[in-house]
């Protein structure tokens, strides 16, 4: 009896494990699957000039984005960012919550911490678009000791910390890049 206790009690542990540990089947995984943010999307981040972020929403729940390599800090210097890898699920029937994390070095290689993002992207009716408006995105910094160092935004009545980033499902011939305007000086032909 006290075998059969034991067993019973280790398959319930190892259920919740599989449940809420995110290995998901049947039909759990099937709603991410059939999830309108499933695919590949070119996000055009906000800051002039927009610069492109290749993005894959996957259908297991993970999310890997190709953002700038580096950056300019005002007291670090030139920052290099590693790819945005981190996971999502949904909010909405065409909402979701993504959180991902880059890493970031200097221009020796001496790591200097990460930057944790949280977005909440909303897809269009159409599927081919979708737009974060910015309202709750959160950002969070940590040092190279995994100290937080910065947190912003993400809280009610709080100004959005980005403007709204707008994405685009890229298709085959056709990556998503918004039409272009011509710089003084760009040739035409």
């Amino acid at each position: 009896m006290r075998r059969l206790t034991v067993v019973v009690s280790v398959i319930i542990v190892l259920i919740g494990l599989f449940t809420n540990g995110r290995l998901m089947t049947g039909t759990a995984a099937q709603d991410l699957a059939e999830h309108p943010i499933v695919g590949a999307w070119l996000i055009m981040n906000a800051n002039p000039p927009q610069s492109p972020s290749p993005t894959i929403f996957a259908a297991d729940g993970t999310v890997t984005l190709a953002d700038l390599p580096s950056s300019l800090d005002p007291d670090l210097g030139v920052v290099f960012l590693s790819t945005g890898v981190g996971v999502w699920e949904p909010t909405g029937e065409r909402s979701a919550h993504v959180t991902f994390v880059q890493v970031n070095s200097d221009a020796n290689g001496t790591y200097l911490g990460t930057v944790t993002v949280d977005g909440y992207p909303e897809v269009s009716a159409d599927g081919q678009s979708w737009t974060d408006e910015g309202t709750q995105v959160h950002v969070t910094v940590r040092d190279a000791h995994n100290a937080i160092i910065m947190e912003a935004g993400g809280s009610e009545g709080e100004a959005p910390i980005t403007p709204p980033v707008h994405a685009f499902r890229m298709q085959v011939g056709n990556p998503g890049f918004p039409e272009g305007t011509p710089m003084v000086g760009t040739p035409t032909t």
